[in-house]
């Protein structure tokens, strides 16, 4: 096993994922039992793991470990590798009551990578203080306001909801983002 397997998960606040994926797998298996799963609640659902997967990525250690020669955008991607495989899992078992209520919903997986594409970007690009907020917030204030403007002009309707209907444009404009910015 890699010397920072270890260490990372234990440094890692995996409550925020735990507590959002027990709702959400919560909601969805009660309310597929009713056979009335919640197929308008997706995207909602998506925004609420990628903000919880993103706010565990914040590094307690941060400042003291900034001496050492790993730098932080590494810490960041070990990070990730141990906390998005989680998101994965808990988003498929989030959907996978929707599956036997719905005829054929499909496994939605790219807008749930878009919104927390855009949400590590904003984690890891913003300045010291709020980078972990804004990255906690921004998926959460996209998929309430695509839900809330899907009544609006098409084209900003199609801006509101382009991590679902671009997903991977949003996810590549994103990694573009982070590998082009500032290093933290």
């Amino acid at each position: 096993m890699t010397a920072w397997v270890l260490p990372t998960a234990r440094a890692t606040d995996w409550l925020p994922l735990a507590t959002t994926g027990v709702a959400l797998v919560s909601v969805s298996a009660l309310t597929a039992y009713g056979d009335r799963w919640p197929l308008g609640m997706v995207g909602l659902a998506a925004g609420a793991v990628a903000a919880a997967t993103v706010a565990g990525l914040r590094d307690p250690a941060a400042d003291l470990l900034a001496a050492l020669p790993t730098p932080a955008t590494t810490r960041l991607a070990q990070r990730l590798l141990l906390l998005v495989p989680v998101a994965v899992a808990t988003w498929l078992a989030y959907l996978w009551p929707g599956q036997r209520t719905l005829p054929d919903p499909g496994w939605p997986l790219a807008p749930l990578l878009a919104l927390l594409a855009t949400g590590v970007v904003a984690a890891a690009l913003a300045p010291r203080p709020w980078g972990l907020a804004l990255g906690v917030a921004v998926p959460l204030a996209w998929t309430a306001a695509a839900r809330a403007g899907t009544g609006l002009d098409a084209e900003v309707a199609e801006v509101l909801l382009a991590w679902q209907h671009h997903p991977w444009l949003v996810t590549t404009a994103a990694g573009a983002a982070l590998l082009g910015g500032r290093t933290r």
